[in-house]
């Protein structure tokens, strides 16, 4: 087994219209600038496309052409994407109705096997899921926090930059009280362990690297975590905020919306 290291994935999605920004995922892309690992997976077939976009899929002929396309395009440019940059300007550049979403991290120890996982969570699972209870999350976090007694102390939707990594995190409510405060809502409802580890880590490095780097503008920052846990990770809910509060990452369980909201009117200014 490798040694953990950072890795960086992005969905590929067949998106044909990009003004609606409505897309179908199709594959995954890992990237491991450590090792200089980069390789993409892509289905073979288009259920996934046809399920979402029916009668409006396209040619489905011409799908599989893009993807050969991409394929054939990431594999020769593959020795000039060293660096998070590179892959984004690779993404920003196609054209088609392929598109390649911003990165995200995740730890990696073996990457055909990380690569293979990442395929099967978020690709070749077809059937149909419940709605992420994270939606509902963030939807009770705001009627709790966007009352008018609240109004003046927070603002909502704001999108900043994780120091380091470079990647956009856009939370609901942000609170000044002499460190600017982003809350957001996330929800654990991962079934392996592993993925719950994961998802954890990841969320424990972004607090960690906004508690440390002030913003120019903004001055000291925390990430602020409103959390729910599906049933699969109820026992793990001690644990998770152990790490985050380790991580200098501030904890709410979604059974605590009372205490956030006394916290935020006792020392917001």
């Amino acid at each position: 087994m490798n040694a953990p290291t950072t890795g960086y994935y992005c969905l590929i999605q067949y998106c044909p219209d990009r003004g609606r920004l409505e897309a179908a995922n199709i594959g995954v892309l890992l990237f491991c600038p450590d090792s200089g690992y980069l390789r993409a997976r892509l289905s073979s077939g288009n259920e996934r496309i046809r399920n979402f976009f029916g009668d409006e899929a396209g040619d489905l002929k011409q799908i599989n052409a893009m993807k050969k396309m991409l394929e054939h395009r990431l594999e020769a440019e593959k020795s000039s994407i060293t660096g998070l940059e590179d892959l984004r300007r690779f993404a920003a550049l196609l054209a088609n109705e392929i598109v390649v979403t911003p990165p995200r991290t995740t730890f990696v120890e073996e990457p055909d096997v990380e690569l293979a996982q990442l395929f099967e969570d978020l690709v070749a699972r077809t059937q149909r899921k419940e709605p992420p209870a994270e939606a509902t999350l963030v939807n009770r976090l705001r009627e709790r926090l966007g009352t008018p007694r609240l109004k003046a102390l927070v603002r909502e939707d704001v999108t900043v930059k994780v120091p380091v990594l470079g990647q956009e995190l856009t939370v609901p409510f942000t609170y000044q009280n002499g460190r600017l405060n982003l809350i957001e809502a996330h929800e654990f409802n991962q079934r392996r362990e592993q993925d719950i580890v994961r998802d954890l880590l990841t969320k424990a490095a972004q607090g960690r690297l906004i508690y440390k780097h002030p913003d120019p503008e903004a001055g000291e920052r925390q990430l602020v975590i409103v959390a729910a846990f599906g049933q699969a990770a109820c026992e793990y809910r001690d644990r998770v905020a152990e790490v985050l509060r380790d991580h200098d990452v501030g904890f709410f369980d979604e059974s605590a919306f009372d205490q956030l909201e006394k916290q935020i009117i006792e020392t917001a200014h």
